[in-house]
């Protein structure tokens, strides 16, 4: 186990995702500053229940460690930062006394996979990108089918950040450490939004603002 510092955000971050974040509250301010000076991750959980502005929120149990690549001063202290996410965590208790959150987490890496995950990556990429020429149409931009990678792991991961479905859905493909049965579930989940998608059902699609206020 090992403690690290702890970000409760409104949305889910997946392995290999960029996540804009505009941060202001002085303890958010005390985690950047201390990830940058000792070039450390930080934890971001999603929020279960409560918001971002709340002392202690209640959180998913499963994060994503992030890196902080890039970080933009913007006047009265408050920064705009670019994280990356790397691996997963399974947070295991949360710690006391910091001038930020913190909490103590274990590694949640994926089971072993099969052969078979490479079948279901080939049935999820055509319908992703039928799903894709949907989105983009209704105005969302969306990497092109060819950039999308071809391990399966990564692929999992790749149509996950680019699924617009609820937070609870996300979170569950995060939480899922087989490949396999985490392209199976985005294929089900990618049938059930291509249905909305081709009545034209803009109206239920909700992206993430460019910045994710904490």
């Amino acid at each position: 186990m090992s403690l690290i510092p702890l970000f409760p955000l409104g949305q889910v971050l997946f392995p290999g995702a960029e996540l804009p974040i505009r941060v202001f509250e002085p303890r958010y301010r005390a985690l950047v500053r201390q990830c940058v000076l000792h070039q450390e991750p930080f934890g971001v959980v999603a929020i279960r229940r409560g918001s971002e502005l709340d002392p202690a929120p209640l959180s998913f149990r499963v994060g994503t460690l992030a890196r902080i690549g890039e970080v933009s001063r913007l006047p009265g202290g408050e920064s705009e930062v670019l994280a990356r996410g790397e691996s997963r965590f399974r947070l295991v208790a949360l710690a006391a006394g910091a001038a930020y959150p913190q909490a103590e987490v274990e590694p949640l890496p994926d089971l072993p996979s099969t052969w078979y995950a490479d079948t279901a990556a080939e049935q999820l990429r055509p319908v992703y990108e039928a799903y894709r020429r949907g989105l983009v149409a209704m105005g969302l931009d969306l990497p092109a089918f060819h950039e999308l990678p071809q391990d399966p792991t990564d692929l999992s991961w790749a149509v996950a950040q680019n699924l617009v479905v609820e937070l609870e859905a996300r979170q569950l493909i995060l939480e899922e450490r087989r490949p396999l049965e985490r392209l199976r579930r985005e294929l089900s989940l990618l049938r059930r939004e291509a249905t909305f998608v081709e009545r034209g059902l803009a109206n239920r699609l909700v992206r993430p603002p460019s910045y994710t206020l904490n």
